[in-house]
């Protein structure tokens, strides 16, 4: 009769069983892929910063061309002999690329920062892989002595984008502070790389306890923090080497945000007073990008 459906036989009633079953077996699997595929992106996307490398890890042995990760610690080294030679590789069978006094010319311990950027290759066991300061090109990597020195590590970072004229410090990778800088003009430009604080002094009146006081050009304003880095543009500045550092400046605000400088990075005298008063200072990283 029309509108009442005949009864469907055995072998229609198995065929139907039969497709009902492949298409839950179709479902499972698809589900399956979803779970997998979900499973497999946080597998890739998570984790936290690494750590620095320490010396026991692969180390740089050409000049390191990416900055390491932010977040610290970030393993020092003071010297604690009269004189540090710094070798070429983890041997002294070749002769040092630099011989550092245990104090700087300033007076104040000698500090180098320990390597955070794996390559290839590993350090044997009783040697240290560090940046050699003030030392052409800026970058270069060295090796000293682990019975020379003393390992210490700091938990801050200093980095500077010079495209958008801004230095931050943070602390365990968190921003602490930050503030608008002067950067070097197109002929005198402030170099981009990895280098550490060497000589924090203060300027014509004294700011921070613990630090020398210096003669300074009314240029550097309240403190200048001396860097391991070195002008790319110029081989001498003002009768000495060209050292790059952070300092501050008598300049108006408006001057902020400008390329005016012999290549260094100078800020508001508050801003500068307190990075200063950072414990510890010696040794922090700084990290100059484009």
């Amino acid at each position: 009769m029309d509108g009442v459906p005949e009864r469907p036989t055995r072998a229609e009633r198995r065929t139907a069983a039969h497709r009902r079953r492949r298409v839950r077996i179709i479902a499972l699997v698809a589900a399956s892929a979803v779970v997998v595929a979900i499973v497999g992106v946080l597998a890739l996307s998570g984790g936290s910063s690494p750590k620095a490398v320490r010396h026991t890890k692969p180390v740089a042995t050409t000049t390191p061309t990416t900055l390491p990760p932010d977040s610290g610690p970030f393993a020092i080294v003071t010297t604690k002999v009269p004189e540090l030679p710094v070798y070429p590789q983890p041997t002294t069978a070749a002769a040092p690329l630099a011989t550092l006094a245990a104090k700087t010319s300033y007076g104040l311990p000698t500090t180098l920062l320990i390597q955070g950027t794996a390559t290839t290759g590993r350090v044997p066991a009783g040697w240290l892989p560090v940046l050699v300061p003030l030392h052409k090109p800026n970058g270069t990597p060295g090796f000293v002595p682990l019975a020379d020195v003393t390992e210490t590590y700091t938990p801050y970072v200093i980095e500077v984008s010079l495209s958008q004229h801004m230095l931050t410090v943070k602390r365990a990778g968190v921003p602490v502070m930050s503030t608008k800088v002067i950067i070097g003009t197109p002929n005198t430009k402030t170099p981009t790389g990895v280098f550490s604080i060497t000589d924090p002094l203060n300027c014509n009146t004294t700011s921070v306890p613990g630090y020398p006081l210096a003669k300074c050009s009314s240029v550097y304003g309240a403190l200048a923090i001396g860097t391991s880095g070195l002008s790319n543009d110029l081989s001498s500045f003002d009768g000495t080497i060209p050292q790059i550092a952070l300092h501050g400046t008598d300049l108006p605000d408006s001057d902020l945000g400008q390329d005016l400088s012999n290549g260094c990075v100078r800020m508001p005298n508050a801003a500068i007073t307190a990075i200063a008063k950072l414990q510890p200072l010696i040794g922090t990283p700084v990290f100059i990008t484009a």
